[in-house]
């Protein structure tokens, strides 16, 4: 009686743990999720800077706040590096209206072509000419469009900002993964493909099946 007492207590303060770490958006240790061919360290909390008085949407972009209404918006670090290194081939025009969900950005990984989507609704008021094809280092310190809107001052509550940025990307990154599982064309050369200095390979383009990109789109870039 006593061993099944004891049984059942540890069971008990497992499963409050469990709970627990639900809702701090964690792992337990015993059910971190496990991945066949990608089991890469790119994951550590210092690998994941986020800028202060920044925000992000569902679909990898960045905004932020600047003087008279004024929206800095660039893409943030998944999307710079998710399937390669993105090179960003089109923004919208200047003097744009722009409606929630229009295409802002169009870049490419290798020749897949992938669109990224407004947040926000607003104005073209400017376009970065130093983002077209050029490789960006730091994606925080180079927005691409600034937009006049005032979606995002009155709706903070729709992105994520701080540690809750921080947690989402990081399971982001940990979907790429089980992502990338599925849509690799042979799953026996995934070795070949990793992810290289948390940055992944660009012959990793060449190992996914033909929809792999739309189907990337939805999964990652939708709002």
């Amino acid at each position: 009686m006593v061993a099944i007492f004891v049984l059942a207590a540890f069971l008990f303060f497992i499963l409050v743990d469990l709970v627990v770490l639900k809702f701090q958006g964690k792992y337990h240790p015993a059910f971190e999720p496990s991945f066949s061919q990608f089991d890469i360290s790119m994951f550590e909390t210092n690998k994941f800077t986020i800028p202060q008085n920044t925000f992000f949407s569902k679909g990898h972009t960045w905004l932020k706040e600047e003087k008279n209404g004024l929206v800095n918006i660039g893409i943030d670090e998944f999307g710079m590096t998710a399937l390669g290194t993105l090179a960003i081939l089109n923004c919208a025009l200047a003097g744009k209206t722009i409606k929630r969900g229009d295409i802002l950005f169009e870049g490419a990984y290798g020749n897949n072509k992938v669109k990224f989507l407004s947040p926000v609704n607003g104005i073209v008021q400017t376009v970065n000419p130093n983002i077209i094809n050029k490789n960006i280092s730091d994606p925080y310190k180079t927005w691409g469009v600034q937009l006049l809107s005032k979606d995002l001052s009155e709706n903070h509550e729709k992105f994520y900002s701080g540690n809750d940025a921080v947690n989402w990307i990081k399971k982001e990154f940990i979907k790429l993964k089980s992502f990338l599982d599925t849509h690799a064309l042979k799953p026996n050369l995934a070795g070949e493909t990793m992810f290289d200095g948390g940055t992944l390979s660009n012959d990793m383009l060449y190992s996914l099946v033909d929809k792999s990109t739309s189907d990337f789109e939805k999964e990652f870039l939708s709002l």
